[in-house]
């Protein structure tokens, strides 16, 4: 699953795709894979991309997903503890 790039308009097509599938299943692995020696690399497609203004991306995404309970997963609430530090007076004082 790839992106896409619509009249300067960028959508993570994968992306959207893995926050539906996470609702349905547990992730286990998101690998992007690298394209090489594909017809998309030719000369032609270059040449098509310059034209019509679009980029030729060299990689696509695989979800790897794992079937959940059957209940669907919530996402969870992240909360950051914050640590405060007293700075060195005598840093600032001296500057």
């Amino acid at each position: 699953i790839g992106d896409q790039l619509v009249k300067k308009k960028f959508t993570p097509v994968g992306f959207r795709v893995y926050e539906i599938l996470s609702k349905y299943f547990e992730t286990v692995d998101v690998i992007c894979v690298v394209r090489r020696g594909q017809s998309s690399n030719t000369g032609i497609w270059y040449s098509r991309a310059r034209r019509f203004n679009f980029f030729l991306r060299g990689f696509k995404y695989l979800f790897i997903m794992r079937k959940s309970s059957g209940a669907v997963i919530e996402a969870k609430k992240r909360t950051v503890k914050w640590a405060y530090y007293d700075r060195d007076r005598s840093r600032v004082e001296s500057s």
